[in-house]
């Protein structure tokens, strides 16, 4: 998935906020509430409706969210503000990535033509924690039209082992 520019440079914001505070589990929290908060169908009406003004837009996510920390209600305010409320998702999904960098944890999307058994998966998370020499955050997915094989996603990197890929390149070479 492309990552935002916009998305980013809030992202880092709040990364720096978090780091300072020595909180990046608090704002974790907080990004998970502020985007489920953002994706709940009254609100998001209303904030695409021209005729709610900016200041009754932050009213009903007060009203509907007001333990957020007073950092995250400007964060919210910002995002009204600039009409940015849509970036949520993305600017959390940046955060996690962030602090998860920080931690040293790498996202593995790992998407293969079987389905796995826990062995089977403990064993590939400790063959990858042990090559990358960081520990590792797994994601399975069961994917048959790889045919046989499997495919790593590790950030933008994409390893892709999977049968399916082979008969293509096979396939074009005999045809081009």
């Amino acid at each position: 998935m492309p990552r935002s520019n916009v998305a980013r440079r809030y992202a880092q914001g709040i990364f720096q906020l978090a780091e300072a505070e020595g909180d990046l589990d608090g704002w974790r929290r907080e990004l998970t509430q502020l985007d489920a908060l953002l994706q709940d169908d009254v609100l998001r009406a209303a904030f695409a409706n021209p005729a709610v003004t900016t200041p009754r837009r932050m009213e009903l996510a007060q009203r509907l969210a007001p333990e957020l920390r007073p950092e995250t209600q400007n964060l919210l305010r910002l995002l009204i503000e600039h009409r940015r409320t849509s970036e949520m998702p993305a600017i959390r999904r940046e955060f996690e990535r962030m602090a998860d960098e920080a931690a040293g944890i790498v996202n593995v999307a790992l998407s293969t033509a079987v389905e796995l058994d826990d062995s089977e998966r403990q064993r590939y998370e400790r063959a990858l924690a042990d090559r990358l020499g960081k520990k590792v955050r797994m994601e399975y997915r069961h994917d048959p039209e790889l045919v046989a094989g499997a495919t790593v996603q590790i950030g933008d990197r994409l390893i892709d082992g999977s049968v399916r890929t082979q008969l293509d390149r096979l396939r074009q070479r005999l045809t081009g």
